[in-house]
C-alpha cells in the first residue's frame, strides 16, 4: 500500500471519528429526553394576554398541563391535553433534534402526525429552540414577530416519574 492510500484511509478515519463526536451530545439529549413530561407553564416575553394557537393545534390554555411522550429510538412519540373543553385525543409527532449549527442552542423539531403515522400538514413541521434539557427539566422556546416587534414564547416541562 502507497503512502496516498495509507493517507487516505487515515484521513477517512478521522472524518468518521469527527462525525461521530458530533452526534455524540445529541444522542445524550434524546437519552434524557425519553420518557413522559408535562407541559408546566407557557408564558411570554411582554405582559398581556394573547391568543395563541401553538403548533397549529390549540390554545397555549389547551397546552398547559398536557403529557408529552418522547420515544428516541424512532424519534416519535405523542401528547395528550388534560384540561376541559380542549380535545383530549392523543396526538402523534415525529421529532429530532438536528445537529448544533453556529449558535449555542439546539433546535427540537416535530411534525404532527395521524392515527396512522401519516404527516398531518403535507410534511411540514416545526422548529423551535431546545433552551435548556436536564434530568427533570426542559425549556423550549419560540422567537416571533408581534406587532413589529419580537416576541418570545417559553414552555417549561418537568419530566413525570
Amino acid at each position: 500500500m502507497n503512502i496516498y492510500n495509507k493517507l487516505g484511509i487515515l484521513g477517512a478515519l478521522l472524518l468518521l471519528t469527527l462525525a461521530c463526536k458530533s452526534t455524540q451530545p445529541i444522542r445524550q439529549a434524546e437519552k434524557t429526553l425519553k420518557g413522559n413530561w408535562t407541559l408546566t407553564d407557557v408564558s411570554y416575553s411582554r405582559p398581556g394576554t394573547f391568543n395563541v394557537k401553538l403548533y397549529n393545534d390549540a390554545g397555549a390554555n389547551c397546552f398547559k398541563g398536557s403529557v408529552w411522550q418522547f420515544v428516541p429510538n424512532n424519534n416519535t412519540g405523542t401528547y395528550q391535553f388534560s384540561t376541559d373543553g380542549c380535545d383530549t385525543s392523543i396526538k402523534n409527532i415525529k421529532w429530532t433534534i438536528p445537529l448544533q449549527g453556529a449558535q449555542d442552542t439546539y433546535s427540537f423539531m416535530m411534525k404532527p402526525l395521524t392515527v396512522k403515522k401519516k404527516s398531518i400538514e403535507g410534511n411540514k413541521g416545526f422548529r423551535t429552540t431546545l433552551e435548556s434539557l436536564g434530568a427533570t427539566q426542559m425549556i423550549w422556546s419560540q422567537k416571533l414577530q408581534f406587532e413589529g416587534k419580537p416576541f418570545k414564547i417559553t414552555m417549561n416541562f418537568t419530566k413525570n416519574e
